[in-house]
């Protein structure tokens, strides 16, 4: 006889399940069609939220998990390994998608809290699982240890100072809701991931506020012409954006001296920083903990899958009328 616990989880999993199955409706469809799939994306991408909350970081261990839980995802059977790993490396294409897909649906639900007419965009660096790769070493391609992340790389963060692994790059609203989301490894610059983050969002967006990583005049001027959209960082002195001939230094300039802008940035750490602070608390990645995975390939579905994670807990809370950083209802009916 199901207890009240067992028909908790199978009402919030099918909940979301057709959450995502009606985000998932406006994919476009393959030109080349080909066979469907056994299971569907919004059922696999909820396997992977679940398993990977619960710290099941291996593919013969989420195996084991769905040939009990099958049923409670609307899978025909439980899936094999092969056919798990297949997904899961998957993820980060299909991800990419349903993010901002998910941001827009929620913008229509209720703008006063999800609207992103101005967002914050900022990088945070998870450390590479296996220890540093010290750039003396990295020089000479020397590798001291085996269990080390050839793939992670260096970056300086304003609060934590030099750290080795992969950068998670996120665009939140004002109310810390994930918009969209992209991995790389860590060295690569804040600003050149702008473009990307911004594919499905452009038509929304009027200001991005991002940090000094993002004065890039290039990137900015490309954005502002393609989309209309002003990026806000940091005051720059004058020497560096000079009120010359170039019409956006011009533009640039006006709106870094307004005292709109100026409280727009002061927005962006307290709306930024709670995402990804939030992220490390639920998939234990505090401090100096490192990632569960290795290489970019699996630390790139693993960061992803996360803030989806964050999204739905988010979505989920805004529903039942709790505080939308509350993680306690959400998960405790997976435990």
């Amino acid at each position: 006889m199901s207890t009240k616990l067992d028909f908790l989880i199978d009402f919030l999993i099918d909940f979301l399940i057709d959450f995502l199955s009606k985000v998932f409706s406006q994919m476009p469809k393959n030109p080349k069609g080909g066979k469907p799939h056994t299971y569907t994306h919004a059922s696999f991408v909820l396997f992977f939220v679940i398993v990977l909350y619960k710290r099941i970081h291996t593919f013969k261990g989420m195996e084991k998990y769905a040939k009990v839980h099958f049923k409670q995802f609307g899978f025909p059977c439980a899936p094999c390994r092969k056919t798990i790993r297949r997904r899961f490396m998957e993820l980060p294409e299909v991800l990419q998608f349903l993010i901002p897909h998910i941001a827009i649906h929620c913008r229509a639900l209720n703008f006063s809290t999800f609207g992103f007419s101005f967002a914050f965009i900022d990088k945070s660096v998870f450390r590479a699982k296996g220890g540093t790769w010290h750039k003396n070493d990295m020089k000479i391609g020397r590798v001291p240890h085996p269990s080390i992340d050839t793939e992670g790389s260096w970056a300086k963060s304003a609060y934590h100072g030099w750290r080795f692994g992969y950068g998670l790059h996120i665009i939140c609203n004002q109310l810390r809701f994930p918009i969209c989301a992209w991995v790389t490894t860590a060295c690569v610059k804040d600003h050149s991931l702008v473009e990307q983050l911004l594919a499905y969002l452009n038509q929304y967006i009027g200001i991005l506020v991002g940090d000094r990583g993002y004065f890039a005049l290039r990137t900015m001027k490309k954005i502002y012409q393609k989309w209309g959209i002003l990026m806000h960082t940091p005051n720059i002195s004058e020497n560096e954006v000079q009120i010359a001939k170039d019409w956006f230094k011009k533009i640039y300039n006006d709106l870094v001296k307004t005292v709109q802008a100026r409280w727009l940035y002061k927005q962006r750490k307290p709306s930024i920083e709670p995402v990804f602070a939030l992220i490390k608390e639920l998939f234990d990645l505090e401090g100096k903990a490192e990632l569960p995975y290795q290489k970019l390939k699996y630390v790139q579905p693993f960061l992803m899958t996360a803030t989806l994670t964050v999204q739905l807990l988010m979505y989920d809370n805004f529903l039942n009328h709790r505080d939308l950083g509350n993680t306690e209802p959400f998960f405790a009916t997976f435990r």
